[in-house]
């Protein structure tokens, strides 16, 4: 059964430790190849960096997209998707961002991880930038973790009923037992939410959310760094595979629906 891994994240500002000189990328690529390799994982989605230093404001932001898309580079069909990131706290110039993040680099989508980037999901600052995203018909990936108020899946929730337009991506919000009940109410109200495997609870829980409203909802994703890796053996993978759900339903999860989101045959 194919597996696209929709959340793989590209490490720092410069992708790995300065110390690693310009060898890094080779060094992370070989690393996540071949863990990606040991799990199954045919494909993935890379993410830019979302704790990443702006010590000279929007200039490392665009340095930082510049990275991601070079690294693409490397292996177009294994990274079938590559997604940016703007800051909101960067107002206009975000805007700017987000065009060459689209016709320049042709990257993608976009993503966001508020508790790295000072204000709420669902801050002011973020509707400008949607409705670019929606005009460039771009993919918006927003973290919704438990443990930051600012990243509160109830916050993504009035985003995606303001913007019915765009299919949103959870990141992240199945991380406590909580949440991914909060997460699953919100998923019955908001149909044009997508929301990712990681950090989830088990095989119960993913043939709960399978039940309640359809294997189309949710999306394979890990949460992989490669240094340090994250994980040598993907037990999420395991979870999914193992769920009292149908074979149809386990492909929905591990490759038809991130390939329907970018777009992919």
């Amino acid at each position: 059964m194919e597996i696209f891994d929709i959340h793989h994240h590209l490490g720092s500002l410069t992708g790995g430790s300065l110390q690693e000189g310009d060898r890094w990328q080779e060094q992370d690529y070989a690393n996540r190849v071949r863990i990606m390799q040991a799990n199954g994982v045919a494909m993935a989605a890379v993410l830019a960096a979302t704790g990443y230093i702006q010590a000279d404001g929007i200039k490392d932001t665009m340095r930082c997209n510049d990275t991601l898309a070079d690294y693409r580079k490397r292996d177009p069909q294994r990274f079938a998707a590559a997604c940016g990131i703007v800051e909101p706290l960067h107002g206009r110039r975000s805007l700017g961002e987000l065009e060459r993040i689209k016709h320049e680099l042709k990257l993608d989508g976009v993503v966001w991880h508020s508790r790295f980037q000072g204000v709420a999901v669902d801050h002011q600052l973020m509707r400008p930038l949607l409705k670019k995203v929606s005009e460039l018909k771009l993919v918006p990936l927003v973290h919704t973790n438990a443990e930051s108020n600012l990243e509160a899946v109830w916050r993504l929730e009035r985003l995606a009923l303001e913007f019915p337009e765009l299919t949103f991506v959870s990141l992240d919000a199945l991380t406590t037992n909580t949440n991914s009940q909060l997460a699953l109410d919100i998923a019955r109200r908001t149909p044009n939410i997508l929301f990712d495997t990681a950090h989830v609870r088990g095989s119960a829980y993913i043939r709960q959310f399978v039940e309640t409203v359809g294997s189309q909802r949710l999306i394979f994703g890990s949460l992989f760094y490669s240094h340090p890796a994250s994980y040598e053996h993907c037990a999420t993978i395991d979870e999914i595979k193992t769920a009292k759900i149908s074979d149809d339903d386990k492909a929905n999860i591990l490759s038809r629906n991130a390939k329907k989101l970018f777009g992919l045959s």
